[in-house]
């Protein structure tokens, strides 16, 4: 139940997101990703709570960091956004959302886990797609010529998702395998 959980509202604060942005409602979608990650965080085993904060934190700031290069590139821009938001740094439902996709590693992309061509091939057709979205909504804008803005991320998605799979606190490891092996056969 978790899984169906974790797609169905990481779905509902994309469409709040890009949604309210297209409207100009920039903070429509930090608002539904902050419920998102309340609910998410709720989900998750109790020990494990901190790490996969830090862990959503992380995985914003990185992906801010990407897009905000992308953004200052002219690779991508956010129209609906601009004058409210006349900042270098991407707008603040674009943070949002790598935070809530972030969420789903542990859930509902869990399956993805240790299939790293699969989640090289979800990341670059379905990062793409979730900025074609964007601009059907006119939130997201795209660069000339268009071809480098969609090279561009599905590069971006394909490398960093399945980065995200791997370094989700619930598929990180907690010993090295090759040092379970050792202590199974001890």
């Amino acid at each position: 139940m978790p899984n169906l959980v974790n797609f169905v509202l990481f779905q509902l604060v994309w469409f709040a997101a890009v949604g309210g942005a297209g409207r100009g409602w920039m903070w429509f979608g930090p608002l539904a990703a902050a419920a998102f990650v309340l609910v998410h965080l709720r989900l998750c085993p109790g020990p494990a709570r901190r790490s996969e904060l830090v862990y959503l934190v992380a995985v914003g700031l990185v992906g801010t960091l990407l897009d905000t290069l992308f953004h200052a590139l002219g690779v991508t821009s956010y129209p609906t956004s601009a004058e409210a938001w006349p900042y270098l740094v991407v707008p603040p439902w674009i943070v949002s959302l790598w935070v809530a996709f972030a969420a789903l590693p542990r859930f509902s992309l869990g399956w993805l886990a240790g299939h790293t061509l699969l989640a090289i091939l979800f990341g670059a057709i379905g990062g793409p797609l979730s900025y074609l979205g964007g601009t059907r909504f006119g939130a997201v804008g795209v660069g000339e010529p268009p071809i480098w803005t969609w090279g561009g991320l599905a590069l971006e998605y394909a490398v960093l998702t399945p980065l995200l799979l791997r370094f989700a606190p619930a598929h990180r490891p907690s010993v090295p395998a090759s040092l379970a092996r050792r202590a199974q056969r001890a």
